[in-house]
């Protein structure tokens, strides 16, 4: 399937890349009641799902009464990717979604990204420059160079740290 010549995919991708998928003149809840507009979801699942996330998201910006270009550059990152997990999709596409937070939001991000692939079965791709938290919740993980796969790595246990460390060395 091209996705330029069909819009099927739609239905079953979410992403989350850059602060331009944002609309920072919505509050966070009216952002996330119009993504589930956009994609057919009834309001009150919207709010309900948004409950599961809850600690991850924080006070900080559910109920804040800010909109989302006051918000700092990790809640913001913190409101596209619970966006993207939104509708539900079997595929997930995160680039750099550790960036901007705080160690301890890091550690909910891959707490939260865990649960949803076991929960879902979804597959995310996620783009990172941090081998650590990579390493942590991937099954596989794809060596990139030059924008060209380079190796293919299976992570069971950990087994890519000792690969990429070799690579990297």
């Amino acid at each position: 399937m091209n996705p330029a010549q069909c819009e099927d995919w739609k239905h079953f991708v979410g992403a989350y890349v850059n602060e331009g998928f944002l609309i920072d003149f919505l509050s966070p809840e009216e952002y996330f009641l119009f993504v589930g507009k956009v994609n057919d979801i009834p309001e009150e699942t919207v709010k309900t799902t948004i409950e599961q996330y809850t600690e991850f998201l924080t006070d900080e910006i559910i109920g804040a009464g800010k909109l989302i270009r006051d918000l700092s550059a990790g809640n913001r990152q913190k409101v596209g990717i619970v966006s993207s997990l939104l509708a539900q999709p079997k595929i997930v596409i995160l680039d750099e979604p550790f960036n901007f937070l705080d160690p301890s939001s890091q550690n909910k991000l891959k707490k939260l990204i865990i649960d949803y692939h076991e929960k879902t079965g979804a597959t995310l791709l996620i783009s990172s420059h941090n081998l650590t938290h990579t390493v942590d919740i991937s099954t596989h993980v794809a060596l990139m160079e030059k924008g060209k796969i380079i190796s293919f790595i299976d992570n069971i246990d950990g087994a890519a740290n000792k690969q990429l460390d070799e690579y990297f060395s």
